[in-house]
């Protein structure tokens, strides 16, 4: 059976691959290939972690687009994954671009981030620091012409120490405004913590619906 296209999934900061496995079963169980490679996010920055992506996708993907195994690409990112597909996204026209969606992005920032360069050297070792921090990454838009669908999906509900921690709607680490700092086609809230996010059943619903009908139901 011919797949129904294949999803690129970008594990967050100071993550794995693996950590995507989850979205990944539950994808493959709706007929979309997936690839979950693992970036250097630890000790690069965005733009670093977005040139090794095209490096590792790229060949994968043109192999896959010309063997008929679906006929478009999709991209779904979890928090500085996000960042990563974004940045990625601006420097380069995508063949067989489909839909976007950014899981708990900080797209303008995270008060936590700052405080962390607050400490001597942080930045020489985590060099994504800065580009995780308020005001948020200045990033182009897609190159790609029409642009790709964007689905943002938020977690409102952090554990009790942190839900006293930041102000408003947030899920622990990232506001719902800084997710929303991107301008998307549509958005869903899930009650849950930044960590929990990808490891939901509602959360993998939600973007195969948004990857089939450009909308979260």
């Amino acid at each position: 059976m011919a797949s129904a296209g294949t999803v690129v999934l970008v594990h967050g900061f100071f993550r794995h691959g693996s950590n995507m496995r989850y979205l990944a079963q539950k994808l493959e169980q709706h007929g979309y290939s997936t690839l979950a490679p693992t970036l250097p996010t630890t000790f690069r920055n965005v733009r670093e972690c977005g040139e090794f992506l095209a490096k590792t996708i790229a060949p994968i993907c043109e192999e896959r687009i010309q063997d008929g195994n679906g006929n478009v690409v999709h991209f779904v990112g979890h928090s500085m994954g996000g960042l990563v597909i974004r940045d990625y996204l601006s420097r380069r026209v995508v063949e067989k671009l489909g839909r976007v969606v950014l899981i708990g992005t900080p797209n303008g920032g995270s008060p936590y981030a700052n405080l962390l360069l607050g400490v001597p050297f942080s930045d020489d070792i985590l060099e994504c620091l800065p580009d995780l921090a308020e005001p948020g990454l200045d990033i182009a838009p897609p190159r790609n012409v029409p642009a790709p669908e964007i689905g943002i999906i938020i977690g409102t509900k952090p554990d009790i120490v942190r839900q006293l921690l930041l102000s408003g709607e947030h899920d622990g680490l990232v506001t719902a405004e800084s997710v929303r700092r991107v301008s998307a086609n549509d958005e869903m809230s899930i009650p849950c913590s930044h960590e929990q996010l990808q490891w939901r059943d509602d959360t993998a619903e939600g973007i195969v619906s948004f990857l089939e009908k450009g909308k979260f139901c």
